[in-house]
């Protein structure tokens, strides 16, 4: 689109539009990667993890505690026993020299029964201490991530106000702007701001160009220079401003 010389104030101007929609672009990445937001993930994560293992700490938990009661349940029946067999053989019940082997013989196996229910109970009793040593450890530190994403949720909200609250005043600016800008200009920017990737406008510093960043060859500059205000960037095709 042919469009008259514009003006010092007006190249200024578009090179105004072209820095606020760099930074509302900027803005807009920065609330998909808020570090806040990957942080809080991360937190979260981490809580997912440790409820995982606490759930897996409380089963093994409720296993070893059945397993105590039981072997208590049998370490009990099997004193009985002894006891019992120990009063008939000393009550006078048992006469037969056969039959008190027979019964010493009883006591003897039960006895060895309870030493190794009870070594059974001991070590159950040890894997129970250390499980709940770390279902301890696993509830403190699921506290500790829970506590920690709070913050993070608040911080990141925080952040993301900040943001949206300089995008809104950004919006406002961008319209005051474009407002300002002849339609002509202002359709050729947006035409160009359309493409992908990069800026829309950029400016001749010295032989580069601010919109791609290629050095140009004197050859080109020295084209550019004795050309309009205003034109394209013989290498990205974009606007480009040439200072007087």
């Amino acid at each position: 689109m042919s469009v008259p010389d514009p003006s010092a104030d007006e190249l200024a101007l578009l090179l105004d539009l072209q820095a606020t929609d760099s930074r509302r672009r900027k803005l807009r990445r920065q609330l998909d990667v808020l570090p806040q937001q990957q942080q809080l993930e991360a937190a979260r994560e981490l809580d997912q993890r440790l409820a995982e293992e606490l759930d897996e700490v409380s089963v093994a938990l409720d296993r070893v505690g059945a397993e105590q009661r039981q072997l208590e349940r049998e370490v009990d029946v099997l004193t009985q026993r002894r006891d019992a067999e120990q009063a008939r053989l000393y009550d006078g019940t048992v006469t037969n020299q056969r039959e008190m082997r027979s019964v010493k013989a009883e006591i003897d196996t039960t006895v060895r029964r309870i030493e190794e229910h009870e070594e059974l109970l001991l070590e159950a009793l040890e894997r129970g201490e250390e499980l709940e040593s770390r279902r301890a450890q696993l509830e403190a530190g699921r506290a500790s991530a829970t506590a920690r994403a709070a913050e993070l949720t608040e911080e990141r909200d925080a952040a993301a106000a900040d943001l949206l609250a300089e995008l809104e005043s950004l919006a406002t600016e961008r319209d005051r702007q474009a407002e300002e800008l002849p339609r002509a200009l202002l359709q050729r920017y947006e035409q160009v701001a359309a493409r992908p990737g990069g800026a829309a406008v950029g400016k001749l510093t010295g032989n580069t160009c601010t919109a791609c960043g290629i050095t140009l060859s004197y050859a080109d500059v020295g084209e550019l220079l004795a050309g309009p205000p205003l034109t394209e960037c013989p290498q990205c095709g974009r606007l480009l401003v040439i200072d007087p």
